[in-house]
């Protein structure tokens, strides 16, 4: 490991890690509770570890299965005397990647993989560990399940054409997808929405209810352009 003398930005080979792994899913899960952020399937997020509790949860996390659920915290979370408390359906997902500096703090990057739903919490120090169940996508390929995600997509494609041209970025990574799931994963994860908003939309089972809330706040959203 790095001596605690050096920079924060030199690190040792064996302080980097990349893994590629498909394990069973657990049955436990840490849980990381954040204000600002949520992980739909398929979002690659990069995040700084830094606190204490998280930092060891995230060490104890590379030496075993490398999963973790990322959880958005309800409202209200920050009012004096409040006890954070996370919503009951999050994402999984995997570290991919990890960097740690010599001060401890690290470096992640979690890939999204499943929503799960939360049954009961079964520690809550040093940091949350929870006994979970999986909440899969079950594949639509219905020609109603279709149509709304081509309504859903059109919108979508208007609102960046409007804010950001006809040749941007988000546009070219949408034509790579074709399934409903992941292009509902694609649109939900890169429209600006208010995050209890999105959260809405994880908390729903079915796919064909959750691009249906899409398309109504897509279309609210371009009212108001």
């Amino acid at each position: 490991m790095a001596s605690e003398q050096a920079p924060l930005e030199e690190r040792r080979p064996d302080d980097e890690f990349v893994y590629i792994d498909q394990s069973q899913p657990p049955q436990r899960l840490p849980i990381f509770p954040l204000p600002n952020v949520l992980l739909f399937p398929n979002m690659v997020l990069p995040l700084h570890i830094f606190e204490e509790r998280y930092k060891r949860m995230v060490n104890d996390c590379l030496q075993g299965d490398r999963l973790l659920g990322l959880f958005l915290l309800r409202r209200g979370w920050e009012e004096e005397g409040a006890v954070p408390t996370p919503y009951d359906v999050g994402g999984m997902g995997r570290i991919t990647r990890a960097v740690r500096y010599p001060n401890g703090s690290l470096d992640i990057l979690l890939s999204g993989l499943a929503r799960v739903h939360v049954l009961r919490y079964v520690q809550e120090k040093p940091y949350l560990i929870a006994e979970i169940e999986m909440w899969p996508d079950e594949p639509d390929d219905s020609e109603g399940m279709e149509a709304l995600t081509r309504r859903m997509v059109g919108l979508f494609e208007r609102f960046v054409t409007v804010k950001a041209g006809e040749n941007h970025e988000l546009l070219r990574g949408l034509k790579l997808l074709a399934s409903p799931i992941d292009l509902l994963h694609y649109v939900v994860t890169n429209m600006p929405l208010d995050l209890h908003q999105k959260q809405e939309i994880m908390h729903l089972r079915p796919i064909d209810e959750r691009v249906t809330m899409m398309i109504t706040l897509l279309n609210r959203e371009l009212a108001n352009l």
